[in-house]
Formats: C-alpha cells, structure tokens, sequence
C-alpha cells in the first residue's frame, strides 16, 4: 500500500513536527467537511423555505397596503425590469421557423404614418390625363386594364396613388389561367417548375393590389434568393414575407430578412458560427441591403465584427424534408464582446447578437440615403435633387424608417410625370400585355419567354439582383416580340372576319389600338403604324401574295397588332 504524502517525513523533518502536521491536517479535513455539511443543510432549508412560499397566495393590491406584521401570509411577486445594459447582452433570437407569411387582409391597408403633402417635397402639378395615367400604373403596377387609364384620368393624380396605396383587397380579379400545365386547376409555385413565375405573373395581371405586386418585384430584386441556390419552398415563403412585409418599417423588414430560412441559406447564414464566422450575409446586409458599396460607409473590419454578431443560426436536412428546422441554437452564437462601427458617433460594442446587428445597421447615419435613392431608383431613372433626398430622408426617419410614406411622395413628384421614360422589366411588359388585352394565363410558355426576356421569378442571377439598367439588348427584344406575336396568334384576325367588308387605313391602326385597350402611341410610332396601313393591295398583280382582299385586310391587321405593342416605345413607360 502507498502511504500517504502526509504519512511520509519531508526533508529535515523530526516525528514530533511529523505528528503536528498530520493533526492539521485532519483538523483542516473535518473542518471542511463539516462546512460542506453545514451548506447542505442550509441549501435543503432553503429550498424547503422556498417550496412552503410557493404554496402560499399571491399578495393581492390590498395585502401590500399593510404591513408585514398585519398582512396575511401571503408571498410578494416582484415585476421583472430590463437590466440596465440590456443593450450589451446578445438579442434573443427565439424559434424562426415560423409559418410563411401570408398577403394583408383586406382592411389591413395603413393609412402612411405622416400626410402628404410633405414638407420639402414638389407634388406634380401639370397636365394631367390618359397618357400620364397610363405612366403611373405601368410604373407603380403593371399596366392598365382596358377603361383604367381613362378612369385614373377622370380622378386626377392625387386620388389615383391612393387608390394604388389602398387598393382595398388583394383577391385576383379576371379570367382565371387555364391549360393542361396546371396541378388541380391552380399553380404549384413549390413543387414545379417555373410556377413561382407564373403564379406571380398571375398576381400581376390579375391581382388587386398592383402596387402590392409592384413592391414585392423590387424587394425581389432588392433581397435576391435563388431557386438554384435554394429550396423551392423557402423561395415561395421569401416572397410572401417581402409582399406581407413591404408596408410596415424598414426595419422590421431587414430583422424578418435576417432571420429568413431562404436567405439563410443562400447567403450561408447557418453557415455562421462561433469559432468559424462566415462573413457573407454581413458584407451584403450592408453593400446591397442597407448601406450601399464603396460609399465609406464600413470597413472590412465591421464585417468581420457583424459576421460574429450574426452567429447562431443553424437547420436540419434529410432527403425527404431538404433543408427545414431553422433555428437559432446559443451554442453556435459568438457571445463574445464586438465593436461594429470603432471610433465614430454611431459605434456600436458589446455582447452584440443578430438583431443588434440589423439595428446597428439601420441606425447608422448613411442608411436613409441609401434606402431613398434605391427606392427611388425602381420609379425614377433620374437622381433626385439634394433638397429632395433631403426631404425624403427627412420623411424616412421621421415615420419610423417606413416605406409607404415614402412611396407616396415618390409616386406624386414631379420628376415621376414629366421626366425620362424607364424600360420595363420583362415581368412588367409581359403583365401589360396580358392586361391589355384583358385576358389571363393559358399557357406556361410565359415561362421560357420570360427567362428569354431576362426576367424570371424565383431566379435572380445573383445575390445583386437583375441588372435594371440592361432589360432591352437585340436578345431580350427578340423574346419580347416572341411574347407579342403568341398572344397575336391567340386571337388572329381571319379572312372570314374580313369576308364582304372593307377597312380604311385609319379604321385599321384603329382596331389594332383596341386590339390592346387602346394604348397611349408616341407621334413617330403612330406615323408609322398609318404608313403601314396606308398600303394597298392590287388584284391579280406580278408577284400577288395575298389573292384576294379578305386576305389582304387579315394580313394588315395582324401586322398592325404586333407593331402596336413590339415597337419601341412599348418597351418603356
């Protein structure tokens, strides 16, 4: 048997020293034991203590009046306060995998948080009738129906963009699509293939709430996620939460983004963890989300510190379910001390989690220039003067970092109605056409003649979204004029129709405009469509092609369709 250290002699030790140490020792171990008893027996107490008060009654208002001495037996609750750093301590992050978000109700239209006018803000003030009625809808929506511009011109432009704000529903309204492509009569935007886009281009031309539509296409843009890159069905709920979610703040929305399974996993959120950060939602949130690149708006170094603060996040995956379970799991969180923004006013630091993280961002000096001139961007080629940013900052700030009040006096400013013209994207021009004609989906061509056209829901080509400033190149106008002649095809004047009648050249250019509810046609684009049905036809001449004059007038007027709304100036609004 080993004998103990305190057995043993140490160097120059007598037994008598031997044996004095020993009883100290045993004297410091019973000591020690004893304490541990003692605590033991306090703890037991305690909780005991605790368990009997538990059992009592709540003190009610009346038992707190009175004294200890007079007031019942009865146990205190005290009201839990928020500690006085709360702001160092990581955000709580909670369950994320909520169910999708759905479109608003239809009384859940808000009134914007401040009224027009604005302060600092021009209102259009200049004429005002079908032509600039149609620009507004084709800008803040996709289009008029037939009659719609003329009755937006009867109300005027101020009622006009609160019918757009408050459109009073959000129910689709029109002929229903039809087709052999469709799962029970319907679309399957998670299950097939290109049904996230046709079931958005459904919404666009048949949906109430345009402007609604409008806004979830440019948050589509502004939050890119791919169908390539990520599950279908977390790409179908992306765009739920972005049309639910473009009506409240800003900020809120960024916090819902964050926190989003689809982005997520496109931008490697759940990828980010203590120990191993992975910076690319961080540098995105502020390059493209909210801050805007090479404006000195951040350092390298604060995309390190958010990637940290935005650690956490984690999900499941199996071949049956994909990727589900998203969740925020504290011990993949960074809990440790960071510093976003060192050394300026807006200097963020501490044990920051995600959502102080967002907030950090939103707060920060530069971020209502960036979210004004982006916005802007989608309704208004040209850059707004620096007394208008001001203001519209102004009105950003002011309202809570809400986009409807900002909206509002985008779509009433002057530089809207009587400034350069915008291509439309290949979704809005394809929409148009469908609404001017006044008829719904009947085939998933839309499908390949969208991503022709450049556009097509569910696949931006990246993380930047689509390049707005190249929509119309020889390429992407083929595709458009590939959209115009199927629908021409869909309804072909006949030589029956034709068949015993004549037609004068103004009467022809005239049922072509109708044929497409009457579009507004510039002066060069009308001079030509006359030149064109100007031409006539000369029986049993060299080189006929058409034989008789039924055929003639069909011919005509077909080619009259298709000129009408693949000329250049139906390309822009």
């Amino acid at each position: 048997m080993t004998p103990s250290p305190a057995s043993l002699l140490a160097p120059g030790e007598t037994p008598a020293e031997r044996a004095a140490r020993r009883t100290l020792a045993a004297t410091k171990k019973t000591s020690a034991s004893a304490k541990k008893t003692a605590k033991a027996k306090a703890r037991a107490k305690a909780k005991a203590k605790a368990k009997k008060k538990k059992q009592l009654p709540v003190c009610n208002a009346k038992d707190l009046k009175k004294s200890k001495k007079k007031r019942r037996k009865c146990r205190v609750v005290k009201k839990k306060t928020p500690a006085k750093n709360a702001a160092q301590a990581p955000s709580p992050a909670g369950p994320i995998a909520a169910p999708p978000a759905t479109s608003p109700s239809p009384d859940a239209f808000p009134t914007p948080p401040i009224a027009a006018p604005y302060p600092g803000i021009a209102t259009y003030a200049g004429p005002w009738g079908v032509e600039q009625a149609t620009r507004l809808l084709f800008r803040a929506g996709f289009g008029p129906t037939p009659g719609q511009a003329e009755e937006f011109a009867r109300i005027g432009l101020r009622a006009s963009v609160d019918r757009l704000l408050n459109p009073g529903g959000t129910e689709r309204i029109g002929p229903a699509p039809t087709g052999t492509y469709l799962v029970g009569g319907d679309f399957a935007p998670a299950d097939r293939y290109g049904h996230l886009h046709l079931d958005f281009l459904d919404r666009a031309v048949r949906g109430r709430d345009q402007l609604g539509e409008r806004m979830t296409l440019v948050l589509h843009d502004w939050f890119a996620v791919s169908e390539n890159s990520v599950d279908r069905p977390l790409v179908v709920n992306h765009l739920q939460l972005l049309r639910a979610g473009w009506r409240g703040s800003f900020r809120k929305l960024l916090i819902d983004v964050t926190q989003d399974p689809a982005m997520l996993n496109f931008l490697d959120g759940t990828s980010n963890r203590k120990g191993a950060p992975n910076e690319n939602y961080a540098r995105e949130l502020q390059e493209l989300f909210a801050l805007g690149a090479d404006r000195g708006a951040y350092t390298e170094t604060d995309v390190r510190e958010l990637a940290r603060a935005l650690t956490g996040f984690r999900n499941d995956w199996s071949e049956e379910l994909r990727s589900h379970n998203f969740r925020f799991d504290p011990t993949r969180f960074d809990s440790g001390t960071k510093t976003i923004y060192a050394g300026t006013g807006w200097e963020r630091s501490g044990r920051l989690g995600w959502q102080d993280a967002v907030n950090a961002v939103v707060d920060h000096p530069m971020h209502p220039s960036f979210v004004v001139l982006k916005l802007w961007s989608y309704f208004i080629p040209t850059a707004p003067t620096p007394e208008t940013q001001a203001g519209l900052e102004a009105i950003y700030r002011t309202s809570g970092e809400q986009l409807l009040p900002l909206l509002d006096a985008i779509l009433v400013h002057p530089d809207l109605h009587q400034g350069a013209s915008m291509a439309k994207p290949p979704v809005v021009f394809a929409a148009g056409l469908l609404r001017g004609r006044g008829v719904g989906i009947s085939t998933d061509a839309w499908t390949w003649m969208g991503n022709n056209a450049g556009q097509m829901i569910g696949q931006p080509p990246n993380v930047a979204g689509w390049n707005d400033r190249a929509w119309l190149n020889t390429s992407s106008h083929s595709a458009r004029w590939t959209m115009v002649v199927n629908l021409v095809r869909a309804s072909l004047a006949t030589a029956a129709g034709y068949r015993g009648k004549t037609e004068s050249s103004a009467e022809a250019v005239d049922a072509a405009l109708g044929f497409w509810g009457r579009p507004t046609v510039s002066a060069e684009h009308a001079r030509v469509l006359a030149a064109v049905a100007a031409e006539t036809w000369a029986p049993r001449t060299p080189g006929d092609q058409y034989g008789s004059m039924e055929t003639f007038l069909t011919q005509r007027q077909n080619a009259l369709r298709v000129m009408v709304a693949a000329a250049p100036d139906a390309q822009v609004s």
